[in-house]
């Protein structure tokens, strides 16, 4: 019962981004105003979200010192060891065959006795039934678009068959321009997993592999039981240059962490932007991507979607708009750790650093050993640890 719901939990966050932006008649306005400015909406999450999200992490110094300052780190998608992910698409040869109609569309048919230097009305049909490459079969008796175009243009005059391609090709080039300039904004993301505690963490001995440096580093089980109770806002923006900004800053950013967590949906199919909505995409003087909502759900959508071969990582993340991100310098409040597990191969100092940490931040801390018969990890606490550690220091290493 429990793991039919939790599948049925994950289907159901484009649908939710899809009715935020929706819930807006001003296209200029980003996903985390949006929410702010709907706090009912953003309460729906409620039954959805985790109690408890684990995130791993190198033993580095940097790490350290965002789990002792109760910060979260936001990634850059650029930076992802999947090229896939986060990675918006489009399909080029639906947009080629698009861009040739409408070349056809503003140029007219030429007569049948011309048909050197222009399209015919044959061409045209024949473009227009043609069909896109990832519809092949072997058996179609349809041409396919790559096709039909290619035997059109060589029986056209140079000068016609170069000034086409030419378009084509500078239209493709700059949706690819547009599209690289829409992944390269400053929109952040952390990630995490949720496990069952007792059933699926301590098996989770790849994520360790994977990222905590081969089980040297540690692992942070976060506490976001909070999340699933409604959040309100008592005070009102002209609280944040007074003596409440703190209270107020609180209240925004557990809002802008509820608004921004989002399980991953595992698929084998990619968010692409639809052929329609290409020429939504535009740059300003500055080359700098013009602000469309349209566009940026479809952005959004992208993020909470990844290829089923990850599916293991029963991955969340949480996803910051880049003016809160840069706020901050991508390093958001978090103080939210409950749990410091330390990789079986963790060395003595991360385990002494983190313990000390672990006091003074209220947290638990586990150190983590391999299990004797199975593939797997047990943990136990740091009391047997620390006596041996305090009772190391009263042997006399010059006695033998």
């Amino acid at each position: 019962m429990i793991i039919r719901k939790k599948n049925r939990n994950r289907k159901w966050q484009r649908k939710f981004i899809k009715s935020i932006f929706e819930s807006s008649n001003d296209k200029t306005k980003h996903f985390s105003k949006i929410m702010l400015q709907n706090i009912n909406l953003l309460n729906k999450k409620n039954e959805y979200l985790p109690k408890y999200i684990f995130k791993y992490y190198s033993p580095t110094s940097e790490n350290i010192l965002d789990i002792k300052n109760q910060r979260l780190w936001l990634s850059h998608p650029k930076s992802f060891n999947d090229p896939f992910d986060c990675n918006i698409g489009y399909d080029r040869e639906n947009y080629k065959k698009s861009c040739t109609m409408q070349i056809i569309k503003e140029n007219g048919c030429i007569d049948e006795n011309n048909k050197l230097d222009g399209f015919t009305l044959d061409d045209r049909i024949r473009i227009q039934n043609s069909r896109l490459d990832d519809y092949f079969s072997f058996d179609s008796k349809i041409e396919s678009y790559s096709d039909v175009i290619r035997k059109i243009l060589n029986l056209k005059s140079e000068e016609f068959k170069t000034k086409t391609r030419n378009i084509l090709s500078t239209k493709l080039q700059q949706i690819d321009n547009k599209i690289d300039k829409l992944k390269n904004l400053n929109i952040r993301v952390a990630c995490f997993s949720e496990f069952e505690k007792y059933e699926e963490f301590y098996n989770q001995i790849v994520m360790w592999s994977h990222y905590a440096d081969n089980h040297k580093g540690f692992c942070i089980e976060y506490d976001m039981e909070f999340l699933k109770s409604d959040i309100h806002l008592s005070q009102n923006n002209l609280e944040f240059n007074h003596d409440k900004k703190d209270e107020y800053l609180k209240e925004r950013n557990e809002a802008i962490i509820k608004a921004g967590l989002f399980p991953i949906e595992y698929t084998s199919n990619r968010i692409n932007i639809p052929v329609t909505k290409l020429d939504l995409i535009n740059v300003d003087s500055f080359e700098r991507i013009i602000y469309n909502s349209n566009i940026d759900e479809l952005f959004y959508k992208t993020f909470v979607v990844k290829s089923a071969n990850w599916n293991y990582e029963k991955e969340w993340r949480i996803i910051i708009d880049e003016r809160i991100s840069n706020y901050y310098d991508n390093k958001i409040p978090f103080p939210y750790v409950k749990t410091i597990y330390l990789g079986c191969k963790a060395e003595k100092e991360l385990i002494n650093t983190m313990i000390n940490i672990g006091e003074d931040i209220g947290a638990e801390v586990n150190i983590l050993k391999m299990d004797g018969k199975k593939f797997k990890l047990e943990s136990t606490g740091t009391w047997s640890y620390k006596y041996d550690r305090d009772n190391h220091k009263w042997n006399n290493p010059y006695i033998y």
